[in-house]
């Protein structure tokens, strides 16, 4: 091609591109390459010119269009690449990486076995550009496999400017991609069970509540998890922070103020560099002082000198008086004077140097000052003894939870005004830091904003959402997520080896105990299916499951056996009992469950802070035209006695009933018994007898619907304990695993209940 064309070209884009002109210079790119379609040598020549000189743009398409080259000029296009990529400006590095990633995507071997020592380079930004390429060329399947050798690399990579690269774009793919999926169906002990790196990963029955964490974390929005207790809103918190960047992170400062003595001067320097700013500091504070002493000590001589000569040459005393009241006033401004530039030396507030992942600040329970920072009272506060007003600052949760992620349980434990202040740092992203006692010295001082950029997770129970400030609330659900834990998950066979791994991750957690054999993990599942409320589940509250780990391992270890055996699981159910179920154990002693048979009698199997047992109900019956229900007011809180009342009206069971309910927990409620209150009803209009060991369990709907019972398992427990040999259930509950002992007779409306009835006695 003419000289003077390619002359006009190059000036051309320059121009572009110092204007920055985008479109413009694309298009006028576009044309140039298209005059060397048909001359790939004549291209080769002219982009290895174009890739040595001064104008950026020039170096910029070099490095973007070499890639057209492939693999024809492999080795030399690479040659040229890594001189791009140690360019020191950035748009040059970032085509050259466009240039490789494209040609990668047509011949990836080609590129690669060249391009793959970029990585280990001693050139930060021949590593930068390396890590450029890794991005786009991650979400290649085929070669996925290769780049995963140099991920390492890039993740523990001491540049800053790779780092940045890593964190910021490579990760957030990281991010997505799902757990380890190298399962092992035929392990024999749980050693064999591979535990995943990363938090996330290892949060169980959550699936819902990973998603939203992984997304908010990517989009940095805050989250508010409202759940049961042990369903993993603490492990979800951490997760978060694990999977946001540290490129970000930030040291902050305070000094001396510019101001006023009262309003120190806040101070950001990225991560690291504070450390440097103030050793600096200390140098010069040091190198002050020295310089002080030696002017003191000359001070000092001088005076001397002054002293003796005109007293030895002058023969008067009052020299001496003289020299001896200088001396005295030198000490004393050399006293009052010696610390007050090592003072002026500023202190840290957040120090995030060396730190590789965003900070993690649980701040459940934190008193105001903890929280948004507070002001030391200093109780030398003049003659100076006085501390600087910066070295009395003391950070709080919100300022070092900046850049990484705040976690505050049981929200509702705040007061309204910690709450307002929190909402006031959430929004403006900064909060500055004063005295919060009245009587303390540091209620006088106030210093800059401090920065305060946080990822807010708030998590309670569900009562505490009234509890939360609504305006806190309405800025978490405005610009963040609201998420329900769940409390149990589906009994499927993937669920079942979820469980498995949180055996195996509670092992290694603890580090004390030994791993599990699989017929002692299948124990602990069955004890998850029994702490689930509904048939076909699995409790997802693992904090009690991890209880009945711990102490399966220790009795293990106090038997001197290498691993945990079924017999130890089942040990640890009975010594890891909660204090309800030990203090209700020991009221039922020497109790049973009979009873004089008369008509209107019936067991109810019921769950009292979540233990099985059992309470009786008693029905008398008085003519009436209509139905009505009399019980003692305790169990007329929900107006579930209208629905009792409307199931006998369809029976046409007319009459006042008068219901005794005893042996009764805490937390039952009347719809927990209806299907009981209602057998007892029929029992005494029919005039019935059933026998003692028959238990009733089950809910009952307006329209005569027996529905499903919670704590089924629980239940069927609790009535093998107290003698129960048949059970009216609904079949809602019914399963394969049933006690073969206990006969079961399976009912959906109450025209089989009352039909079984007839039947049984």
């Amino acid at each position: 091609m003419n000289n003077l064309l390619i002359r006009i070209f190059s000036n051309v884009m320059n121009r572009f591109a110092q204007k920055r002109q985008v479109r413009a210079l694309e298009q006028t790119i576009s044309i140039f390459m298209r005059l060397y379609d048909k001359h790939p040598d004549q291209l080769f020549f002219r982009l290895c010119a174009f890739s040595d000189d001064s104008r950026w743009v020039l170096r910029y398409l070099a490095g973007r269009e070499m890639g057209r080259l492939i693999p024809e000029k492999a080795d030399q296009a690479v040659e040229v690449w890594f001189k791009l990529a140690d360019d020191e400006n950035l748009y040059v590095r970032e085509g050259t990486a466009k240039g490789i990633t494209f040609a990668a995507e047509k011949n990836f071997d080609a590129v690669w076995n060249s391009w793959e020592k970029a990585f280990s380079h001693s050139s930060e930004n021949v590593r930068q550009t390396a890590a450029m390429t890794f991005i786009k060329l991650l979400k290649k399947q085929k070669e996925r496999r290769e780049l995963l050798g140099v991920l390492e690399q890039i993740k523990n990579d001491s540049s800053v400017k790779v780092k940045s690269i890593y964190e910021n774009y490579i990760s957030p793919h990281l991010v997505q991609d799902d757990a380890p999926s190298n399962r092992v169906e035929d392990f024999t002990t749980t050693e064999a069970l591979p535990v995943p790196a990363r938090l996330i990963d290892q949060v169980v029955g959550q699936d819902h509540a990973i998603e939203i964490i992984k997304l908010a974390a990517r989009q940095y929005r805050s989250v508010l998890l409202i759940g049961e207790p042990g369903t993993g809103k603490s492990m979800l918190g951490q997760a978060m922070a694990e999977l946001l960047p540290a490129s970000t992170l930030e040291d902050i400062i305070v000094e001396a103020g510019e101001k006023g003595r009262n309003v120190p001067k806040i101070r950001r320097l990225p991560a690291g560099a504070a450390e440097t700013y103030i050793r600096q500091h200390e140098k010069e504070a040091q190198a002050s002082v020295a310089s002080f002493r030696w002017v003191i000590r000359f001070a000092y001589l001088v005076s001397l000198f002054v002293t003796f000569f005109y007293y030895i040459t002058r023969n008067d005393p009052v020299y001496l008086m003289a020299g001896v009241i200088v001396v005295g006033l030198l000490y004393w401004f050399s006293k009052s004077m010696k610390d007050k530039p090592v003072n002026e030396i500023p202190k840290y507030l957040v120090n995030n140097s060396n730190k590789k992942q965003a900070p993690f600040l649980d701040a459940t329970g934190l008193h105001a000052g903890a929280l948004l920072g507070d002001v030391r009272h200093d109780p030398y506060q003049s003659g100076g003894l006085e501390v600087m007003p910066h070295h009395l600052v003391e950070p709080g949760a919100i300022h070092l939870a900046h850049q990484g992620v705040l976690f505050i349980d049981e929200v509702s434990t705040l007061s309204i005004e910690s709450q307002q202040a929190l909402l006031t740092a959430f929004q403006e992203k900064k909060l500055a830091i004063t005295g919060r006692s009245p009587g303390s010295s540091g209620a006088m001082i106030r210093t800059e904003p401090v920065p305060s950029d946080f990822i807010m997770v708030i998590a309670g129970n569900f009562p505490d959402v009234e509890k939360i400030h609504p305006a806190l609330r309405s800025r978490i659900r405005g610009y963040g997520y609201e998420v329900y834990t769940k409390t149990s998950m589906t009994d499927t066979a993937d669920n079942r080896y979820k469980l498995a791994l949180f055996v195996a991750q509670e092992i290694r957690r603890d580090g004390k105990i030994p791993h599990f054999t699989r017929e002692a993990v299948e124990v602990v599942i069955e004890r998850a299916k029994e702490m689930s409320p509904h048939r076909q589940q699995l409790t997802t509250r693992f904090r009690e499951l991890g209880g009945l780990i711990r102490s399966a391992g220790d009795i293990a270890i106090l038997s001197s056996s290498p691993l945990v055996e079924r017999e130890h699981v089942q040990q640890a159910l009975r010594v890891s009992r909660s204090l309800e179920e030990q203090i209700f154990e020991e009221h039922s002693v020497g109790k049973t469950s009979t009873f004089e048979p008369c008509s209107g009698v019936v067991h109810a199997l019921c769950i009292s802070e979540v233990i099985g047992h059992i309470v009786q109900v008693s029905s008398a019956v008085q003519p009436f035209d209509n139905v009505e229900l009399k019980l003692a007011e305790a169990w007329l809180k929900n107006g579930d006695e209208l629905i009792i009342e409307a199931a006998l009206n369809r029976l046409q069971l007319y009459g006042r009933y008068y219901i005794q309910i005893e042996g009764a927990g805490r937390g039952e409620t009347l719809d927990e018994v209806s299907l009981a209150v209602m057998v007892a009803a029929i029992l005494a209009k029919k005039h019935i007898v059933l026998p003692d060991a028959v238990a009733v369990c089950g809910r009952v709907n307006i329209k005569g619907v027996v529905s499903e019972t919670t704590y089924f398992e629980k239940k069927i427990k609790a009535a093998k304990r107290l003698g129960i040999r048949k059970i009216v259930a609904p079949t809602a509950n019914r399963t394969n695993d049933i006690p073969a002992d206990i006969e079961f007779i399976w009912v959906n409306t109450l025209d089989e209940v009352y039909h079984a009835i007839q039947l049984i006695q």
